[in-house]
């Protein structure tokens, strides 16, 4: 079965350039880990993959709340939780799959999870918080 992947639309543009950026570059990221684990490119590709998406998620996450925050995003709280519990179910993923032995299923299921995951996400939250920052009336 081939693994998903994901393709950057304008549906997923929440008019923020900075933030519409990083998502396409986590999009990107999701992909070539679907890339490494069909081709099989082995644990280390995979694990390099899922810590850069890590890393790039929490970098992410941190710029996106800020500006939340600064521009009194109603949906700002609901957010920085959403981003909370993506984390925590990323780090388990981690574990699971170290713990497996590196496991070819436990990558596609975080492939998977995490990247419909952050689709919806953006779709449902992010593309608010686009929509209160380009009505702010504070300077970006």
């Amino acid at each position: 079965m081939p693994l998903k992947t994901f393709e950057w639309n304008e549906s997923l543009s929440v008019g923020n350039a900075m933030i519409d950026s990083h998502h396409k570059e986590l999009i990107i990221a999701f992909n070539e880990l679907s890339v490494a684990i069909a081709e099989k490119k082995g644990a280390s590709q995979i694990k390099k993959l899922l810590t850069f998406l890590k890393f790039y998620a929490e970098w992410h996450f941190s710029h996106e709340e800020s500006c939340a925050f600064k521009h009194k995003c109603a949906i700002a709280d609901q957010n920085k939780s959403a981003h909370e519990k993506f984390l925590k179910i990323f780090a388990d993923l981690q574990v699971q799959y170290r713990e497996s032995g590196d496991s070819e299923e436990v990558a596609t299921r975080a492939q998977q999870l995490l990247g419909d995951w952050l689709v919806e996400h953006i779709l449902k939250i992010d593309t608010q918080i686009g929509h209160c920052i380009r009505h702010s009336t504070i300077s970006a």
